[in-house]
């Protein structure tokens, strides 16, 4: 087995496989984004009728959804590395909770392999924000 699981039963190289499989799949996602924000752009500057206000208007709410998309995004990949990171440097602490240092719920990390808290931590910090 050379140290591809934990007590858990969590399989660390497929743990990874997945990590990266969804980092690439976010980065593909943010140039998408990228793009469609600079179309905004472009289509604001091209037209100068009546409708001018209307699209402007609505090209920046278009510029606030991707920004707001790219934000989530953004954390999700860094939480992706964290979990890369953790996997690599220290293992005995992956699918741990960083709050109560409890296991995460098997189910949770199958779904959310980069989750940094278990359900009942999670659900606290949702509640402060």
């Amino acid at each position: 087995d050379g140290g591809r699981r934990f007590e858990m039963g969590v399989d660390y190289e497929e743990t990874k496989r997945k990590l990266i499989e969804k980092k690439q799949e976010l980065g593909k996602m943010m140039e998408d984004l990228l793009a469609d924000a600079s179309d905004v752009d472009v289509n604001e500057l091209s037209s100068l009728d009546t409708n001018h206000l209307v699209d402007s208007a609505t090209n920046m709410i278009n510029r606030e959804e991707i920004s707001g998309k790219l934000e989530s995004i953004k954390v999700m990949l860094l939480d992706i590395e964290h979990a890369l990171a953790k996997l690599e440097k220290n293992k005995e602490k992956f699918g741990l909770c960083e709050l109560c240092n409890k296991p995460i719920e098997e189910q949770r990390l199958a779904v959310i392999p980069w989750s940094r808290y278990c359900i009942a931590c999670k659900t606290k910090l949702d509640k402060r924000r």
